[in-house]
């Protein structure tokens, strides 16, 4: 029956037009929060990620690509279903598995596993993990090791007040050589050394006597796998999927990245003064409420000068890119030295940006370029002629789900269980891969993000229209916030998005134009009701 399918499989990728000498395996790789800032997509002119660049060179690159939901949870849900955020109504950290329609769809993970694949995973590929969608998973992520006070995790004492009080995630950026030592008070006993995520000790003597890091176990499990499946006599295509947790917060890194990036040389983000004053981000946000809209207050608040805490966080955020992009070599090493290498399409991505002081902001979670735009690199091996080519049309991470199936000849298949899932909203990414100056696609002319706001009417599960979208197209950004107002930006002439043209009369038409094409997807927007309120 098996040899059956796998011939029907192989039938519909002849016929697809990328010729596979037997079903392709799939390497999927996903980092966490890292934006634009790799050697090969520019954002940072001092950013050191030659793994990235190398595959970024043998693969295609979509230097236009973004996330359909700027945070992480509501970002790999819809990615890993295929269902944009505001037509599954999942838009925050509620658990996706429960939602009402994507726990009637296939995650990609059991689709491939239904299609004849063998699925493993490890790390940080979706919150709320369904390890049973999984031939095998491996290791569950860990984004530590954390500072602990004895008795929870905090923020590294190193780091002055206010920006420490934070806490353990978002307020922690130290090499590891900085062993933190919380001393102890009237309520917590103290402790002196890292911990892991469930508070066991994380042993540190030096970068090279200590416990592994989360994404370095990721890594070795990853390239155990690929031996295990070289070993195997009997041939079945994989479906590999590693999750890393870097760049994500806390951005702990051994001493080595950091030295890379020196502080009296480092650059700082383009950042303009006052650049928020044509924004709107407040009418749906306000300074006292959520807790992240303060980071960037807090950080230049605990240094005697702005640019001192700015440059100090964008070291440990760099030192962490650098960091995963070793782990990403690391991977896509094993596999280029394996017998897979050229039947494994591979695909990396992460989950969403962040930015790193741009419009005062210090965090994710927004609908401005720093947030949306992610690295997005397709190998497909047939199509090595078109390594290193970039495509600039706009697609987003909704459109992954649909590649992988068509790639592998499962396009036909439907990735619903029953009649109250949903169909793909994204589309296949193939035209780009077999010419990436193609401009013949059945996907739309802009990318989709969605921000969850809130509001007296507006919680984690109602109507499209209570939340506030931005889309992307080749020239242009256009945002509508759920307070009625706009931004829009053109990249051509103003790639920071530092003049906010949605009032410029001169542009009305193109604004105009790209509401439309947002509506489209979205349904109307109109101005409702609502009234900022603190989130929990």
């Amino acid at each position: 029956m098996f040899s059956k399918t796998l011939l029907v499989l192989i039938l519909s990728l002849s016929l697809s037009g990328i010729a596979f000498a037997e079903q392709p395996n799939v390497l999927l790789i996903m980092v966490d929060d890292m934006n634009d800032y790799t050697g090969y997509l520019g954002g940072h002119p001092q950013a050191i990620t030659p793994s990235l660049d190398a595959l970024a060179g043998s693969g295609v690159r979509f230097v236009n690509a973004h996330c359909n939901a700027q945070i992480c949870a509501p970002s790999r849900a819809s990615m890993l279903t295929g269902i944009y955020p505001h037509r599954s109504r999942n838009y925050w950290f509620d658990d996706w598995y429960k939602n009402d329609t994507l726990k009637n769809g296939k995650s990609l993970a059991r689709f491939m596993k239904d299609s004849g694949y063998v699925a493993y995973g490890t790390g940080k590929l979706m919150h709320h993990e369904q390890t049973d969608d999984w031939t095998e998973f491996g290791i569950p992520q860990d984004p530590g090791p954390f500072p602990s006070n004895g008795k929870k995790k905090v923020g590294h004492p190193s780091i002055p007040q206010p920006f420490r009080d934070i806490g353990a995630i978002d307020g922690v950026y130290a090499s590891l050589a900085d062993v933190p030592n919380v001393r102890p008070s009237r309520n917590f006993p103290g402790y002196k050394g890292w911990t892991t995520r469930m508070g066991k000790p994380f042993r540190y003597e030096s970068d090279d006597d200590r416990d592994l890091m989360s994404d370095e176990l990721q890594a070795n499990w990853t390239v155990d796998r690929l031996k295990q499946l070289e070993n195997r006599e009997e041939s079945v295509p994989f479906f590999l999927a590693v999750g890393f947790s870097r760049p994500h917060t806390p951005l702990v890194a051994p001493q080595k990245y950091f030295d890379m990036y020196p502080l009296d040389s480092l650059k700082l983000a383009a950042i303009k003064e006052n650049d928020r004053e044509d924004c709107h981000f407040a009418s749906v946000f306000p300074k006292w409420d959520p807790k992240w809209t303060n980071h960037y207050q807090k950080l230049v608040d605990s240094y005697s000068t702005a640019e001192e805490g700015l440059l100090r966080h964008l070291q440990a955020y760099l030192a962490c890119i650098t960091f995963v992009d070793d782990q990403v070599g690391t991977v896509v090493d094993a596999l280029d030295n394996s017998k897979f290498k050229d039947n494994t399409i591979v695909i990396l991505v992460s989950d969403h940006g962040y930015h790193q002081g741009e419009k005062q902001y210090l965090y994710k979670n927004s609908l401005w370029e720093e947030s949306t735009r992610v690295p997005m690199i397709i190998r497909v091996p047939q199509l090595v002629n078109n390594g290193g080519k970039a495509v600039d049309h706009p697609v987003s991470l909704i459109d992954i789900y649909p590649t992988i199936a068509d790639l592998c000849g499962l396009g036909k298949s439907d990735n619903r269980i029953n009649e109250d899932g949903a169909s793909f909203d994204g589309h296949s990414l193939k035209p780009f891969l077999v010419d990436p100056e193609n401009d013949q696609w059945n996907g739309p002319d802009v990318a989709l993000s969605v921000v969850m706001t809130p509001g007296p009417d507006s919680d984690r599960g109602l109507e499209p229209s209570f939340h506030s979208y931005s889309v992307r197209s080749k020239d242009y950004r256009y945002t509508h916030y759920v307070s009625g107002k706009e931004e829009l930006y053109d990249h051509t002439n103003d790639p920071h998005e530092w003049t906010n043209l949605a009032d410029n009369p001169e542009f009305a038409d193109i604004k105009t134009s790209l509401k439309a094409q947002m509506e489209a997807l979205t349904g109307d927007l109109d101005e409702t009701s609502f009234k900022p309120v603190r989130m929990e």
